[in-house]
Formats: structure tokens, sequence, C-alpha cells
């Protein structure tokens, strides 16, 4: 995203997947006003993982304000490469929503607690004027690519990589056969140096990553939202949850990698008109919709459902993401504190 990139990437990348149904309730979640409920940190067999949109502004502010207890793995959004493949020029990212002195400040407080910090590929919008990455992916470019990747990555002393193409360049990739042998290579560069590399996907759709290319991701991360777009529907209900998980459990994709995407946004009053963030519909309506999925028309994620939501991840895959950290709302409505809540749910 470049400047109205937060808001683009949220109707466009995971929206492709319009494969809405009729919604049923989430598991009820018991309301207490005002609660102040012991968090949990997240056990180490588990994952949390929160996207940072450095479009957003502020990333000193949201970075000081992350809860490192519950969150394991920040992901910085987003990264483009040059027409050549070339990260960086003079010690900055090329075409990146980060300066070098915002990646620094991230991964300091980061590691200082133990946790890790990947940049996010492309994310559904290529930066205007960056290279194509479609032709980056094919064999003749790939190793120049994927080079200039592990030195960015050396050079800010991140912990990996997220690919996160998607939409029309995932399925021209995919067409082309690229996918699967680009994200092998980009492993087979990185992994021996100590990196990850993740995935964020959407629902089952044309554009879900190849099979082929799992076993080369430490980390699947579902995009469970902007589900049926142009509809009426909440866009991100948990039963969708549900079924993706199951999904690609069913599909052979190891529960072990798998992670769940929860939105920090909702619509009005269709799924990709009217976005707004979760932070600002708690500060105008307070507590009532802190905990509904719907009001005044916004239909959204709630702590309800983030922690139902969580609490059946952690009970069948890896774990769970948020995107992203900016429209997350500060204090005893914050919805990283509402998994952390949930995700280690035999602490006592």
């Amino acid at each position: 995203m470049k400047n109205l990139r937060t808001i683009i990437i949220l109707l466009a990348g995971a929206a492709l997947a319009a494969c809405s149904k009729q919604q049923v309730s989430s598991p009820e979640v018991k309301k207490t006003a005002g609660r102040a409920m012991k968090t949990s940190s997240t056990p180490s067999d588990k994952v949390v993982v929160a996207y940072i949109a450095g479009s957003a502004g502020n990333v000193q502010a949201i970075t000081d304000s992350i809860d490192f207890s519950i969150v394991t793995h920040v992901n910085l959004a987003f990264f483009d490469p040059g027409t050549n493949g070339e990260m960086m020029a003079n010690g900055e990212p090329l075409f990146a929503d980060f300066t070098a002195q915002q990646i620094n400040y991230v991964v300091t407080k980061a590691h200082a607690a133990g946790r890790k910090v990947l940049p996010s590929l492309v994310g559904a919008n290529p930066a205007v004027g960056s290279g194509n990455i479609v032709e980056l992916f094919r064999p003749a470019n790939r190793t120049n690519f994927i080079n200039h990747l592990a030195d960015m990555v050396t050079y800010f002393n991140l912990d990996g990589v997220d690919v996160d193409v998607e939409g029309n360049q995932l399925a021209a990739i995919k067409n082309e056969g690229n996918y699967a042998g680009f994200i092998a290579a980009l492993r087979n560069k990185i992994n021996p140096l100590g990196k990850l590399v993740t995935v964020a996907t959407p629902g089952p759709n044309s554009t879900t990553i190849p099979n082929s290319s799992i076993a080369y991701f430490d980390l699947v991360n579902i995009m469970s939202y902007d589900i049926g777009y142009g509809s009426s529907n909440n866009h991100s209900p948990y039963n969708k949850a549900v079924d993706d998980i199951q999904y690609y459990i069913s599909n052979g994709w190891p529960a072990s990698k798998l992670v769940l995407g929860l939105p920090a946004y909702g619509f009005k009053p269709t799924v990709g008109t009217g976005t707004r963030s979760y932070k600002s519909i708690v500060a105008e309506y307070g507590s009532a919709a802190a905990y509904a999925d719907e009001y005044n028309g916004y239909k959204y994620n709630g702590i309800n459902t983030i922690e139902a939501k969580t609490q059946y991840a952690v009970e069948n895959i890896k774990g769970v993401m948020l995107w992203e950290l900016s429209q997350d709302a500060p204090g005893p409505y914050n919805l990283i504190k509402a998994v952390g809540r949930k995700i280690n749910p035999s602490a006592p």
C-alpha cells in the first residue's frame, strides 16, 4: 500500500473469495463489561502474527503499543522490488512503506522481547514504478531477486520473508508454473541463515497458493476476511473461519503451519465499501460495539467473535494473525488482548 494502500488492500486481495455462505452464530462468549481478565503469554507451540501497515503512519507509536507477551511475529507491510529485483539503495529500502529507521526501531523492540519481524512482500497492489513481480518470479530472474531479498533481510537483521503476492499477479505466476519453484529457491537461500518463509493467502479460491508450495513455508496465514465482496453480509463470520480451516486441513495442509487471519476493521453498507477501523467504531460507540459484530450498520468482528475464533484456532491449528495493528482499539477493548485471553486456555 502506498498512500491509500491500507484501504486498497482491504478492498482487493482476499475479496476475490466471494463465496459467502449463510451465517451461523458464533459460540457465545460471556461479556463482562470492563473485565480485567488475566492475559496469558502465548505458549511456545503457538503463534500470534500481527501486521503493521507502514502507510498508516505512527510506526513507532504502534510498535510501542505491542504486547510482545502475546504477539510473536510482526509482519511489516509492504515492500516492493525494483525493476531488476533490487530491494535497497543507499541503506534505505526501495518502494517500501517503511524507512530504515522505522525498520530498525521495530526490529530492536521485537528482538529485545525475543520476537520476530518479517518484511511482507508486495501485497495486493504493487507500488507505482516497482518491478514486475510476475517477471521476477521467472527462473531467469528469480536468483537475482532472491539474492537481493536475502541481502535486505540480513542488512536489517530481519527474521525471514512474508510472501504476500495476491490477486491477478499470483494468478499469472501460477499460470506460468513459477510459484512453487520461486518459494523453494527462496527457502533454500534464507533458511540456512535461520530465516523463515511465510505467506498470506485468501480462503479457498482461484488465488490460493498452490499446494506444491506449502512444504516450503513455515507459516500460512489464511486471510479469512473480505468475504462476499459487494454483499451486505459480515465479511468475516465465525463459520467461514471454521470452514476455511477445515478446507485446508482436509486438503492436506499441515495444521501445524496454519494461522487464522482476523480483521480489525469492518464495512458499511456492503463488503468493500465504507471501510472503517474497529478502533474508530469503538471510539464512537463504546462497549456495546466492542462486543458486537454489527453496530449502526457496520459489520466487523468484535471481542466475542475474536475470542471464539482464537479459541477454535488454538484447538485446531498453529495460531492467529491480525490485519492490522493501527486499526485495533487501545485499552480494555483491544483485540490483541482478547486474543491473549484465549491463546493459552489451559493457563490458570
